[in-house]
This record gives C-alpha cells, sequence and structure tokens, in this order.
C-alpha cells in the first residue's frame, strides 16, 4: 500500500485537498492501494505546529512520501538541511495545488519515491523543475513529460 501524506503549515487547504483525495479514492475504489492523510508538516519530525514550541508524536512512520503545498519550499529545505526528514518530501507546483486528481497524486508519490530511491535529497525535485515554484504544469509530471513526448 502506498502511503501518502498531504502537508501544509497551518492545514486549511491541503486538509480540505485531502478529504477531496480521500473521497476519490473511495469513489475508484482505491482505498485498499493508497493511502493518504493529512499531516502537518512540522508534525512529520514531532514538532508542533503550533508557534512551533513542543513536541509531538513523530510521524514519519506512518507514511512513504509526504507531498506539501507550495509555501513549504524553504521550511522544506531548512528541516532537510537540518536531517529532520527520513521520507522523502515533495513541494507540489502552485498551478498543480488543488487541481490534481488521486490518479496524478499517485503519479507524482511514485515518481518520488523513485527519485528518492535513486538517491535524489530532499526536498525531492524533478531533474527539469528545480524549483516548485516555477513549473508550469498543471497535471503530474509524468502526464507532462509524456504531453511533452518525453
Amino acid at each position: 500500500m502506498l502511503r501518502i501524506a498531504i502537508c501544509c503549515g497551518g492545514g486549511f487547504s491541503s486538509s480540505t485537498m485531502a478529504a477531496h483525495l480521500n473521497r476519490q479514492l473511495e469513489e475508484k475504489g482505491l482505498q485498499d492501494e493508497v493511502f493518504l492523510e493529512f499531516i502537518p508538516f512540522s508534525a512529520l519530525w514531532g514538532e508542533s505546529a503550533a508557534f512551533n514550541s513542543g513536541h509531538v508524536e513523530q510521524r514519519q512512520d506512518e507514511v512513504d512520501v509526504a507531498l506539501c503545498c507550495p509555501h513549504l519550499e524553504f521550511p522544506a529545505k531548512s528541516a532537510a538541511k537540518q536531517g529532520k526528514l527520513r521520507i522523502p518530501v515533495f513541494i507540489l507546483p502552485m498551478r498543480l495545488y488543488g487541481q490534481i486528481d488521486i490518479e496524478g497524486v499517485i503519479e507524482e508519490a511514485e515518481d518520488v519515491l523513485e527519485l528518492w530511491r535513486n538517491g535524489t535529497p530532499n526536498p525531492i525535485v524533478f531533474p527539469d523543475e528545480p524549483r516548485s515554484m516555477t513549473a508550469t504544469r498543471n497535471v503530474s509530471h509524468r502526464r507532462w513529460l509524456a504531453k511533452q513526448g518525453k
């Protein structure tokens, strides 16, 4: 089973996105193949999201990959530099965030895991997208490459 976290700082948009994607999982009968959950970004390594103080249970062991909202690019780089991340973390491109369907999320997560297994460091980036904020695609990277004939 592929276990995916949808992460952001406060959880407003990402928790809504996770709920929407979970409905799609059920509608498509994929809930036995994919587990998807909202997890605050700082909770991945056991820090409270509220005022960045205190400690909560570290949650990286609950998921295989974290897909994060676009504004977490710099916090993800900082967390990676500090050695806080043991799972692949990917920043969803701005145009993709909130628009991606469950199939696209699954494709993105699978491709990020493949990059991680091949030694790409956190936060994971696709070779042709060094910064998520500059990516212009609105489909999974896999589908975008197919449209480009690559």
